[in-house]
């Protein structure tokens, strides 16, 4: 089968940046094994002009976007939409809810050219919270065109991936709200993990904690800071290594006066933009891994913790509870309530048994999130939808 995978692609395979790419990378890399893949990347303002290459079998078109913000990629949907039709694939699979993949979606349906569509975390939920936090001109704007291009991108589509019930659940509501004018299908498959995390050597050092993700406020690391400061309270040898893509320089630092401020220099270790191997390496020295993240529809990290076999702290929002079931594999507490964390945490590292538990049932579930499985329900999907 020809494919067209439409969504950010790494630019380096070895430092990949956020959810959307690795689940684009991780499902084109197997879908690559027996079918003919292209990927359009989209547009990017720091590429300064067109080119494609090879990764591993998969041809990727790289685009240019002249512009200061993510809308200029709009004016490169006519060049895309030409390089698609010429491919002439059997179906094209659009990542995220953009205006620029709803514009895409658009012509790919003028054209008759089947097409599936993921919803990597709920951009209206995203930005308002954003927006509740900072009410300024520019985060009213994200929200209110951004919550419309999404209303409007479920209400044409028959069918959609989502990755938890939770997401499938907030678009039902959605409907019930008047947001949207129906229902599309939705079709639950979780997002999978880089094979090589079920791989990973376990060798936890004690009272070492993980924090994975994006460095933004939707991350809350602050709260971990807080966290940190009543761990090490109790266990002076603590330490936690906050490992990222740097999403909000601001935001970093302000983590870092905060760091600062309450004299943490030494438990705390923030490392921006770390390679694959970095992560990997962080991953088999963690005892716990943590995240105080306000919303997930999914969390890829958790499902990366769970097959490196590491118990994990985290909470209870979004889809976060889909993938991680409170005193089974993890311990969840509210998104602010840094008591209850801060509890779970010292528990956690306290109870070597319910470690040792929680970790061996994260190695035998975390095989549910193998791009193996996951590659061949979207084939099916494709099918049906061919």
């Amino acid at each position: 089968m020809k494919i067209i995978q439409i969504g950010s692609f790494p630019l380096d395979v070895f430092c990949i940046e956020g959810g959307i790419e690795a689940s684009v990378y991780g499902l084109a890399i197997e879908q690559a094994k027996s079918n003919q893949i292209f990927v359009i990347d989209f547009p990017r303002k720091n590429i300064e002009k067109d080119y494609i290459e090879e990764i591993n079998g998969i041809k990727v078109f790289r685009f240019s976007s002249k512009g200061g913000n993510n809308y200029t990629a709009l004016f490169r949907i006519k060049t895309i939409i030409n390089i698609i039709r010429e491919l002439n694939p059997d179906i094209c699979h659009i990542h995220s809810t953009s205006l620029f993949s709803f514009f895409t979606y658009l012509f790919l349906r003028f054209f008759h050219i089947p097409a599936v569509v993921t919803v990597h975390g709920l951009a209206h939920i995203e930005k308002r919270n954003l927006w509740l936090k900072n009410k300024n001109l520019r985060n009213l704007i994200k929200y209110f065109v951004q919550s419309l291009t999404e209303f409007f991108f479920l209400s044409s589509c028959s069918t959609v991936i989502v990755d938890t019930q939770y997401v499938a659940d907030s678009i039902k509501l959605y409907k019930k709200q008047g947001k949207i004018l129906r229902i599309p299908n939705c079709i639950v498959i979780p997002q999978g993990v880089n094979p090589v995390f079920f791989e990973t050597e376990n060798i936890p050092i004690q009272h070492k904690l993980l924090s994975v993700g994006a460095i933004g406020k939707r991350k809350g690391h602050l709260y971990l800071i807080e966290v940190i400061e009543k761990v090490s309270a109790e266990f002076p040898d603590c330490s936690l290594a906050i490992v990222g893509t740097m999403s909000e320089k601001i935001y970093f630092q302000l983590m870092q006066k905060r760091i600062k401020d309450k004299g943490l220099e030494n438990q705390i270790q923030i490392i921006p933009n770390a390679n694959f191997e970095q992560v990997l390496e962080f991953y088999k020295g963690a005892s716990i891994f943590v995240l105080h993240s306000e919303e997930e529809s999914q969390g890829i990290v958790f499902c990366e913790a769970m097959a490196a076999g590491k118990p994990i702290v985290a909470t209870n929002v979004g889809g976060i509870p889909w993938v991680i079931g409170n005193n089974v594999n993890g311990l969840l507490s509210g998104f602010g309530d840094i008591e209850t964390f801060t509890f779970n945490v010292i528990r956690l590292m306290k109870e070597d048994e319910l470690r040792k538990k929680m970790s061996e049932t994260n190695r035998n579930e975390s095989h549910k999130y193998n791009w193996i499985y996951i590659a061949h329900e979207i084939m099916v999907l494709y099918k049906s939808v061919i």
